[in-house]
């Protein structure tokens, strides 16, 4: 039984392999006759075959439409992935450029720095190339050391103020001790009242900076600009720390203290200048006007802005 069904499968194959064959021959035959008329036989046979026909040109015209969507998908998947190229390409094109930009400006600031306090200091510029700022020391590594006239103890600021200040040197590089690290005090006033104190880091509050020793009789308010009494041999007077945010009595009552707001971006610093030698005293209207901006100052509620005596 199972042989006579084999049989009877191979003998279709086979009889649908010659009529197959035999189709193939007469689309080719009656094609390949360059005439303008057909014999009786070939009329009657090209009717017969015409539904073969048919089917051939719905199975070919099928198989070619299939062929053409794999082609196209190939394409448009190609074309896909070379325009998600060029959108990558552009997007770091783009921001390439917008970093050349805010570099430029940065770069500005500094320029303007350097001709604003050209004729009291004199500067040397350098870029931030490290940092540690860690739970015990915050400090940055510049690429300027001994080589470019830096030496230890240094004051070292950027467009916006006060930086912190040179303690340690090589020849091409130079370690600075910024003024949020905890062994950091600066000598400071208030540049409205001109009452004297000190501003050191505190780990309390929401506030970086603290000033202390402020005498209880002094006249301070928030929003006072705050910057340095040049009271010592390494910070210059009127360089800018930052705005009075917050006024307390100090626990013993004999002095008032405030929190500082620094008006220097530390976790942004990228290009500061080295204060390398003392012209003269900076007089207290040397500072540029973007130092004393309305921009410059807390946006909390309440903060005055502290102008100029």
């Amino acid at each position: 039984m199972q042989m006579t069904r084999k049989f009877s499968r191979k003998k279709s194959i086979i009889v649908g392999i010659i009529l197959v064959m035999i189709l193939l021959a007469s689309i080719r035959f009656t094609a390949a006759i360059d005439r303008t008329e057909l014999t009786q036989v070939e009329i009657i046979f090209r009717d017969l075959m015409a539904p073969l026909y048919s089917g051939v040109m719905q199975v070919s015209s099928t198989v070619m439409n299939i062929g053409n969507s794999i082609t196209s998908y190939n394409e448009l998947l190609e074309e896909n992935r070379i325009l998600r190229e060029q959108a990558k390409q552009l997007t770091m094109r783009n921001n390439m450029l917008e970093e050349y930009r805010l570099e430029n400006e940065r770069l500005t600031k500094v320029l303007d720095l350097q001709e604003a306090k050209g004729d009291y200091l004199d500067l040397v510029a350098a870029r931030v190339i490290a940092r540690d700022l860690g739970n015990w020391f915050d400090t940055i590594v510049i690429d300027r050391g001994t080589n470019h006239g830096i030496e230890v103890d240094m004051a070292v600021i950027n467009h916006q103020g006060l930086v912190g200040r040179v303690v340690a040197t090589s020849r091409n590089t130079s370690t600075v001790m910024l003024l949020l690290d905890r062994e950091s005090v600066v000598g400071a006033l208030i540049r409205e009242s001109r009452a004297v104190g000190m501003v050191e880091t505190t780990t309390s509050g929401d506030y970086p900076l603290q000033m202390i020793r402020i005498p209880l009789d002094a006249l301070v308010e928030v929003g006072d600009v705050v910057v340095t009494s040049g009271l010592s041999e390494i910070f210059p007077k009127g360089l800018k720390i930052g705005y009075v945010a917050e006024i307390d009595t100090a626990p013993t009552g004999l002095f008032q203290q405030a929190m500082i707001i620094p008006n220097v971006e530390f976790n942004t610093l990228e290009e500061v200048m080295v204060i390398t030698r003392v012209i003269m005293g900076l007089p207290d209207n040397h500072l540029p006007d973007d130092y004393l901006s309305n921009e410059d100052l807390p946006n909390d509620e309440g903060l005055g802005e502290g102008e100029d005596e």
